[in-house]
This record gives C-alpha cells, sequence and structure tokens, in this order.
C-alpha cells in the first residue's frame, strides 16, 4: 500500500512538473475567410473558428490540444491573442464577424473569449468595442488592454483569477485611424498603441484604470503590431509599408519625457503583417506577405512570403537571416530561450516551425495543421 501510494505520488508530481515546463502559446484560427488569386471572400458554410494550443518548449512543437468555437478574426494585427504569464487563460479577440443579413460580407466584430488552458474550455465572452483587436496583458496578469480597432477606442480589463472584466473603455482617436494594437511596458505603466489608419504611434500612460496619451509619432504606413523590450526602454514598430514599398520596422525610445525614433529598417519585402520579439529581447521576427498575396499575373506576384529574423542590440536593428514561408503569412512566436520559432500561414493553414542558431533560421521542416487560417499568434512570453 505505501508502494503504490509512493508511484502516485511521483506521477502526480510528474505531471504537476510537466505542466510548469509547457511554454504554451495559441493560435487563433479564421475558418471563415479564404484568398483566391489575390481575392479575399467568405467561406461558404464554414466550420466554427478555433484555437490550437501549442507548447513550444519542446522539440518538435507538441500540439497540446484544439477548441473550437472560438471567434477570431484575420483581420487586424496577427497580436488578437494574449496568454496570462501563468498560462492560465487566453484571451483571444475578433475583430469581423460574417454579416448574417449577406455573407458575402463581414461586418465588426467587438468579443473577446476567455479561455481556461487548462480545463480547454472557453468560459466567458465580454463585449468590448467594434473590431476587437490587438490584445495585451500586464506582466503581473492584472489587467489587460483591447485596441478596438474600427471604434478607436482601448478596453481596459481586469483579470482576477479564472474571472476578466472590462473595467472601462476609453476613446483615444477617430475610428478613422484604425486602433489596432496597445503593447505595455513590463512596469504596466507605458503603453504604445498603432494607428495603422494615419501611420502614427501613440505613447500613452496607464495606471489603474485610465490611460492617457502622452506622445504622437509618425512612423512608416501601416503600423501594426509592437513589442517593448524587457527594460522598458525600446518599442519596435512593424509597419506593412506603403502598398508599393516594403515593410519597416521603427525603433523608438520611450523611457524619457519624450519619446523619439532613433532607427528605421527596410526589410526588403512588402507587407510586414506580423512582428513579435523574443523573451529577452536579442531577437524580432517579422513576417511579410512578400507578394504572395498578389493575384498570379501581377508583377510584384511571388508564390511564397518571407519571414526575417533581426538582432536588437541597444536599439539598433541587424538583419541576421531570412526564410521563405507559406503565403499571406501572418503571424510569429518565440519559445522562451528564442531557440524556436513558429510561423503562421494562412492559406496553407499551418504553421511552420523553425530553429533560430544565433541568428541563423533554419526551416526543421515541422508544419502543424490548424484547421483554419493561422491568423494571429502568441505564447505567455512573448513580447
Amino acid at each position: 500500500m505505501r508502494t503504490t501510494v509512493t508511484i502516485g505520488a511521483c506521477i502526480a508530481l510528474s505531471v504537476a512538473a510537466a505542466s510548469a515546463q509547457a511554454q504554451l502559446a495559441v493560435s487563433s484560427n479564421d475558418h471563415k475567410v479564404k484568398q483566391e488569386n489575390g481575392v479575399t471572400g467568405n467561406v461558404a458554410d464554414p466550420q466554427p473558428d478555433s484555437i490550437t494550443i501549442l507548447d513550444l518548449g519542446v522539440v518538435p512543437v507538441k500540439v497540446v490540444g484544439t477548441i473550437a468555437n472560438v471567434p477570431g478574426s484575420v483581420v487586424g494585427p496577427p497580436t488578437s491573442v494574449a496568454l496570462t504569464p501563468d498560462e492560465s487563460l487566453a484571451l483571444v479577440a475578433s475583430s469581423t464577424i460574417i454579416d448574417p443579413a449577406d455573407k458575402t460580407k463581414t461586418k465588426p466584430d467587438n468579443r473577446v473569449s476567455v479561455i481556461d488552458l487548462k480545463d480547454r474550455k472557453v468560459v466567458d465572452t465580454l463585449n468590448t468595442g467594434a473590431g476587437a483587436a490587438g490584445v495585451s496583458i500586464t506582466k503581473d496578469g492584472k489587467r489587460a488592454y483591447v485596441s478596438n480597432r474600427m471604434a478607436g477606442s482601448v478596453s481596459i480589463l481586469g483579470i482576477d483569477g479564472k474571472k476578466v472584466t472590462v473595467l472601462k473603455t476609453v476613446d483615444l482617436v477617430p475610428a478613422a485611424a484604425l486602433l489596432s494594437h496597445v503593447a505595455v511596458s513590463p512596469d504596466g505603466a507605458t503603453g504604445v498603441a498603432t494607428r495603422n489608419g494615419d501611420a502614427k504611434v501613440a505613447v500613452l500612460k496607464l495606471g489603474g484604470d485610465s490611460l492617457a496619451e502622452k506622445a504622437t509619432l509618425d512612423v512608416a504606413p501601416r503600423p501594426y503590431a509592437v513589442s517593448i523590450t524587457p527594460d522598458g526602454k525600446y518599442a519596435v514598430v512593424a509597419s506593412l509599408g506603403d502598398p508599393k514599398g516594403n515593410g519597416v520596422f521603427t525603433v523608438i525610445d520611450i523611457s524619457g519625457d519624450a519619446p523619439k525614433i532613433v532607427g528605421t529598417v527596410d526589410i526588403g519585402h512588402e507587407n510586414l503583417e506580423g512582428a513579435m520579439m523574443s523573451n529577452d529581447g536579442k531577437w524580432v521576427a517579422g513576417v511579410a506577405h512578400g507578394g504572395s498575396t498578389r493575384p498570379k499575373d501581377a508583377p510584384q506576384h511571388k508564390p511564397n512570403g518571407m519571414v526575417v529574423l533581426y538582432r536588437l542590440d541597444d536599439g539598433k536593428l541587424t538583419k541576421t537571416s531570412e526564410a521563405p514561408i507559406g503565403a499571406w503569412s501572418q503571424g510569429a512566436s518565440f519559445s522562451k530561450d528564442g531557440k524556436t520559432v513558429a510561423v503562421q500561414n494562412m492559406i496553407q493553414k499551418n504553421i511552420q516551425v523553425f530553429k533560430n542558431d544565433d541568428g541563423k533560421l533554419t526551416d526543421t521542416g515541422q508544419k502543424i495543421d490548424t484547421g483554419g487560417g493561422a491568423a494571429a499568434i502568441r505564447a505567455s512570453t512573448d513580447r
């Protein structure tokens, strides 16, 4: 009897240790849209949107589970997912929904799903604002910020265990500015918001249940994703770029009272859709369409997009490598140690896994099926 108890205790401890060591990431998968020869449209009678839960801490990357009926959308930045630091909850925003009056069209959605990652189920659905898009959670796990892209507002959420509530929604910019994502500094005091519609970035002062604009800077056209370094000094903004030009990274020093741009980098490929910074702030991965969303007879058409990798050193970005990916590609996510990079492909409905060997990207050959178009991804340690 004593032996049985000891074995049982060891098994329980092993399971707990394995759970603690997992490095979860969540992919939001949009099942309702398609793209054919550069034209985006709705799928007839689509399956419900879903999420795929991954463990990036093992090689090969492991699929922990999938959950259906989690609304999401490819419209907006591929940062419409966020995980609490303890990996107990995920928040998934849905910026668009099929218009029931005309199923060939979409209309703005305002739902944010709260997912219990341990029990793998949706435990609540919140209503924030029109076009709910980029989501960020503070390092202490107590607050979340949702950018309502079609409303020009930010919803502040309170997190208490598994209970998430909308505390306040703040009108920040005109709706036409397309407020897309708010990144939050590690100390929770500063936010950086991208304005996709008017090529601006707002630096925000955060505190409690309030936010106020501290400064507004002009950046490259169509800014989307933004990350902040672990020391809170720099923000790296990814802009899709001019429709006739390439994507651009902009580095902003946000440490002082007067935020300032300290560098820009042309990535060499069009449409920088997604970007993510590694947990240590050393690496920045960018995901570019690279011509893959152009009609096949367009001069700019290319069969695949590109993932680019940059080293970030005291505010300076240096490209270290790049690699071909799928088409209409979206977000990227790092393992905690920065050695694994997961990249989403909408057209192929999968996630490609790359190895980062001190700046050199290598395609591992692993491709993870997501069922629907892989539209947004985040790990708890992504910045």
